[in-house]
């Protein structure tokens, strides 16, 4: 499973080596097992970089050889072609070449540019976001990374006890309850067979802490939120002893030891969508809000020198849109030119400019204003 984080897209962002070759592919037919026609998509996108190369950037044959090797010696690669998801990409500049897997479906694209192509990558940001799952349980503490399509379970993270080397239960239920949504240190009680007796409260938090402190391995500098599957006692108390910044406050109630992680995912995965949509939805009411404002742009011509000149704050835009062209920055002017090597997408432009400078992207799919291709909200 590959995600894609803000550093990898600001990573390509902050390329200065032209020309930039991004390939997106769908690999659905690979994942289907025709390997053949994915080998044969990817040598026809190389065919025509490279005819790009030659027409646009004046390379030689040598040189266009050079420069599209590690892409070609992929192409022969068997291991590569058999080991797929759904989507693949693949950034290739004079220094640079690294390559994507998706676990969802992408569009065929070749972009060879003086910049790499981000807008896919700004999308699969908001709509394919990972997250962490953390199963608790008397006798288990599991932990996963997951996304839409996946889970993985990290046990090298997860603490070898359980809850019985910390506690004695009476009776043998599994669960710990919560008697009430108030929760405080000295008021909080357990009810049902299984009783956290008010002496034993720090023998549960040292396991939890214990927990947290493993956990800390894989979450140092992360922002992916981390969902919790538990009784709802377990989750206030884990809250008292969470040290990282993005715990959800909504969690799964319930016992997940004896359930498969297919089930967990599910469970997980609405919650996470639910937050997504709730996100993608308050970005939009932001930008509607505004429309027409002094804050607000809509014209690229416009944009792209704000966006220049660290003038955009946030961005949002249609990632089924482009507009060719290119920005004089001597003359502080937007140019619509459809070819050559000049001519680039101005959207993706106002993308790469608005994150050098601090500014934040937005790429939508679904879900976008009528009227709105590129909006941008300005800091004065």
């Amino acid at each position: 499973m590959t995600i894609i984080n803000k550093d990898f897209v600001m990573e390509l962002a902050n390329e200065v080596d032209e020309p930039c070759i991004s390939i997106y592919l769908s690999t659905q037919a690979a994942r289907e097992g025709n390997f053949h026609k994915l080998e044969i998509k990817l040598k026809n996108h190389l065919s025509d970089a490279a005819k790009k190369l030659k027409k646009e950037w004046d390379f030689k044959e040598s040189e266009v050889e050079e420069f599209l090797k590690p892409a070609y010696d992929l192409v022969n690669d068997i291991n590569f072609l058999h080991h797929h998801e759904i989507g693949l990409a693949l950034f290739i500049s004079k220094n640079k070449f690294e390559y994507k897997r998706f676990n969802t479906d992408i569009k065929d694209q070749l972009s060879v540019s003086k910049h790499f192509y981000i807008i896919p990558l700004l999308n699969k940001l908001m709509v394919n976001n990972q997250y962490y799952i953390l199963a608790l349980s008397k006798h288990d503490n599991k932990f996963y990374k997951a996304n839409s399509d996946n889970i993985t379970r990290l046990s090298r993270y997860e603490v070898e006890e359980s809850l019985d080397d910390y506690i004695e239960y009476e009776g043998e239920n599994t669960n710990i309850q919560h008697h009430s949504h108030k929760v405080s240190a000295s008021n909080t009680v357990y009810h049902g067979r299984g009783i956290v007796m008010e002496e034993e409260k720090e023998e549960l938090l040292k396991y939890l802490r214990q927990i947290d402190s493993n956990l800390k391995n894989e979450l140092k500098n992360k922002e992916a939120p981390l969902v919790l599957y538990c009784d709802e006692g377990l989750f206030h108390y884990y809250q008292k002893v969470n040290s990282y910044n993005h715990l959800f406050d909504k969690f799964i109630n319930g016992n997940p030891e004896s359930l498969k992680e297919n089930a967990i995912h599910e469970k997980t995965w609405d919650v996470v969508k639910e937050y997504i949509q709730e996100q993608k939805q308050e970005i939009i009411e932001e930008f509607k809000e505004l429309k027409g404002t002094s804050k607000t742009s809509l014209d690229i011509k416009m944009i792209v020198p704000d966006a220049f000149y660290s003038k955009v704050y946030s961005l949002l835009i249609d990632g089924n849109r482009e507009l060719k062209g290119y920005f004089d920055n001597q003359r502080n002017k937007v140019h619509m030119v459809k070819d050559g090597k000049d001519s680039y997408d101005l959207f993706n432009f106002a993308a790469i400019l608005t994150l050098r400078n601090g500014g934040e992207v937005y790429v939508f799919e679904d879900m976008v204003p009528e009227g709105i291709n590129i909006e941008a909200i300005n800091r004065y």
